[in-house]
């Protein structure tokens, strides 16, 4: 029998009809799909009691309420507390998704220890006469805080030093308050404060938002003022002589790009329809003028009491400006940046550093920031892991303790940043933030939110011991007001220091497309589909305006340089007709924008 071509296709299309009646083509597709969800790293769902565990946020400095549902040990969905005085029962994306930062692939799993605290040691005991040893905390008022304080006040020429506060650290932004606000370019609606308490006051203030690019919060805004870039001091000004009947003010008028008409309203409005509160982004020196002319001091800007503390530490070195430390005198710099709030430009720390060999330690999860100038970056717990407490956020009125107790335990090797300097001084072994608590309930004054309960009760009535445990299961003190005025009486709060000026050699400005909250980092599936999406620029990606590209000299998809004050970094060019001339959008996170702030002057020049 002879087998013909018609045969063999007869048989192997026979054979696949055949086959799909058979349950091998189905089982196999069933058996891929298993297979496919079980390789190596995928996470195995726990198993084990369901049960409800309470903590606080430490992503950022809102410090919000959360309520983890756990399998176990283990959460598995993060969501805000309802009714919570402080954050309403909200909780942004990064918040919710906190659960997978411990599985982050770029976080630091190891770091010599050992060998930096040697190093320190023997830094410290050859140190000069006119060299200092600094703790740099990107995160205020902590517990940790007070720690860093202690120590360097134990360390011959030691300095504690902070990024500047907004308020001076002792007041408080009162939306509650406010009727009408002026914001020019702080992300309102877009993670400032703390978004609960943001979101609870909205609808008793009307919204102005001036700001180059229109961002989310000016896209909700009831007015957005498309200002020209960098001109936000002009503005400010502008409003002022406004305010005090001074002219003229078509000057500045033009510098904005708005007319004077729109000027005048704006001014009018915040007159007529308050109590008026006027926030920054980058700290222009002119905002508290206009606050202070709107009669906003006292009313929508008010002072807050500082959170008790142990009288023994109360020997603690003062907080110091990096602006009056002489230039060259650091010769050991130790960063704490495993919770930041704020950074500093790197310019500015590096003309106060020694010239000859500097020591710089940084206790981060990441090598990002600081930790490409450090000599030793030593690993630190992520939050939910942290054991920390959280200082009151920029809109909190009254002064609050919450801790942000570990929803699942740090790995090995991780490095407690309060403990390895406390170490160096010397410093007892204690447990501070017990201390702390127990300093706050000796005050006796304020009230204790349970968050299980949802139940308020006054501090004197709750023991000592009652007041820790419920600390540790996510409880919150609020302290008392002044009950005449309702509010603390406010002092003196400090002008902000001046800002960069423009200049020919820097004649663009880079101004930060997103918020820190979020440039804080996603879970591992999150960050997958934003950076293979495009929905979010990566941290070596910056957009420009056409005529902006062709008067730098680079084009789409090109290598360039962007140069700050900060420093430099490579990036790549994407081009969008979108973004005003002369603006370098870059996104929060990127490294350098982290160092400089939401915007600075800037250059960019073909790499």
């Amino acid at each position: 029998m002879n087998t013909t071509r018609r045969d063999l296709f007869k048989f192997v299309g026979g054979s696949v009809v055949g086959a799909l009646f058979t349950p091998a083509p189905w089982r196999l597709i069933t058996d891929t799909a298993l297979w496919s969800e079980n390789w190596p790293g995928i996470p195995r769902p726990a198993r084990g009691e369901i049960r409800a565990r309470f903590t606080n946020c430490a992503l950022c400095p809102a410090g919000c309420a959360v309520r983890a549902r756990s399998v176990g040990d283990q959460p598995v969905a993060l969501m805000g507390v309802p009714g919570h005085p402080l954050s309403h029962g909200a909780l942004c994306p990064f918040g919710l998704t906190a659960h997978h930062l411990p599985y982050l692939p770029s976080r630091l799993k190891q770091g010599p220890a050992k060998e930096a605290a040697e190093a320190v040691s023997a830094a410290i005991s050859k140190c000069g006469p006119s060299e200092q040893v600094a703790v740099l905390d990107l995160r205020p008022g902590r517990t940790a805080s007070w720690t860093y304080r202690r120590a360097m006040a134990s360390v011959k020429n030691g300095l504690y030093l902070a990024p500047p506060s907004p308020l001076g650290g002792s007041a408080a932004f009162d939306l509650q308050e406010a009727k009408t606000v002026l914001s020019f370019g702080a992300p309102l609606l877009d993670g400032w404060g703390t978004p609960g308490n943001v979101i609870a006051a909205r609808e008793n203030f009307r919204l102005i938002q001036a700001e180059p690019l229109e961002s989310r919060t000016a896209s909700l805004a009831d007015l957005w003022l498309p200002i020209r870039p960098g001109s936000e001091e002009a503005l400010a000004q502008a409003i002022a002589n406004v305010l005090a009947d001074r002219k003229p003010i078509a000057q500045f008028a033009a510098q904005t790009g708005l007319t004077e008409q729109q000027i005048t309203s704006v001014a009018e409005e915040l007159a007529h329809n308050g109590p008026a509160l006027v926030l920054d982004g980058g700290q222009t020196p002119a905002v508290m003028e206009l606050n202070r002319l709107l009669g906003s001091l006292g009313r929508t800007i008010v002072a807050r009491r500082e959170t008790p503390v142990p009288e023994s530490w109360k020997k603690a070195a003062p907080v110091t400006n990096l602006a009056a430390v002489p230039d060259g005198s650091i010769r050991i710099l130790l960063i704490d940046e495993s919770a930041v709030d704020g950074y500093l430009s790197w310019s500015t720390i590096e003309r106060k550093l020694v010239r000859d060999n500097p020591l710089i330690v940084t206790f981060a999860w990441s090598r990002q920031g600081y930790g490409r100038h450090a000599k030793y970056v030593l690993p630190t717990a992520v939050y939910p892991e942290v054991l920390d407490d959280i200082p009151p956020a920029i809109d909190s009125v009254a002064a609050a303790f919450r801790i942000a107790a570990p929803l699942v335990a740090a790995p090995a090797g991780m490095v407690n940043p309060s403990e390895f300097i406390a170490g160096l001084a010397g410093l007892p072994a204690k447990d501070a933030l017990r201390e702390r608590a127990d300093a706050i309930h000796k005050a006796g004054r304020g009230t204790l939110f349970t968050y299980a309960g949802a139940k308020s009760a006054a501090l004197r009535d709750v023991k000592p011991d009652d007041f820790w445990k419920a600390l540790n299961e996510g409880g919150c003190w609020l302290d008392a007001v002044d009950e005449k005025r309702g509010k603390p009486i406010l002092p003196e709060i400090p002008a902000p220091g001046p800002t960069e000026s423009s200049s020919e050699d820097l004649p663009l400005v880079a101004i930060t497309c997103e918020t820190r909250a979020a440039a804080a980092p996603l879970s591992p599936l999150m960050s997958k589909l934003y950076q293979e999406s495009n929905l979010r620029l990566s941290a070596n990606h910056a957009v420009l305006n056409p005529a902006t590209a062709r008067a730098c000299g680079v084009a789409e998809g090109a290598r360039a340089i962007l140069q700050t004050r900060c420093g430099s970094a490579q990036i790549e060019i994407s081009l969008d007709s979108g973004v005003p001339p002369g603006v370098v959008k870059v996104a929060a996170g990127a490294g350098i924008m982290d160092l400089c702030g939401a915007s600075a002057r800037a250059k960019v020049v073909a790499a």
